[in-house]
């Protein structure tokens, strides 16, 4: 008898810490909790985020960027994205701007060049949308099924909305062989 309840006690034991196991790993993890919330889009179309509305123009890949005289080379390729953003209903500004890729690494706009649409402190005021273009250097690779991640939150893109526009490239290896030119961001009606 006193094995019997001893094994009833040990089955119990045992199973009670198989449901807490199972609850455990059912309930999500605090920073998925916290992700961003993903706002998709697509090219050519206006994406809103909480703060600010973005529109994918155009993209293009180059293997070199031409900025007034200087050329900046890279050992992969450089995607440049024309885009058109404006504040929605306060001042805001777009501090993050990075593509992901179909392996889920992240590549963050260019610290070679300034890019004062994004990351470079230009501050939208609602009713003043801004064109211009953003570089960001990657992988020839990693260059085909590029994903554009915009948010006014440089440091801390938790808990608020972020753009995701799937990039129409291909292929890294089909990209121009000459230098692109980057367009400064110019205020536009």
């Amino acid at each position: 008898m006193k094995l019997l309840r001893w094994l009833g006690s040990a089955v119990f034991v045992l199973a009670a810490l198989a449901a807490a196991q199972a609850v455990q790993t059912a309930e999500p993890t605090l920073n998925d909790a916290r992700r961003p919330f993903p706002v998709v889009g697509q090219v050519g179309e206006d994406v809103h985020a909480r703060t600010f509305t973005v529109r994918v123009q155009q993209v293009r890949c180059a293997a070199a960027l031409k900025i007034g005289e200087h050329v900046l080379d890279t050992q992969g390729v450089w995607i440049v994205a024309k885009l058109r953003v404006g504040a929605r209903s306060e001042p805001t500004s777009i501090a993050y701007a990075a593509a992901r890729d179909a392996a889920d690494r992240v590549f963050q706009t260019t610290d070679r060049v300034s890019l004062d649409l994004v990351t470079g402190g230009l501050t939208m005021q609602p009713g003043l949308p801004y064109e211009g273009e953003i570089a960001i250097e990657v992988p020839t690779a990693a260059a085909g099924g590029l994903t554009l991640l915009l948010a006014d939150n440089s440091i801390d893109q938790r808990l608020d909305s972020m753009t995701e526009i799937p990039l129409p490239i291909s292929d890294g290896s089909a990209c121009s062989p000459e230098p692109t030119t980057l367009l400064a961001a110019r205020a536009v009606s």
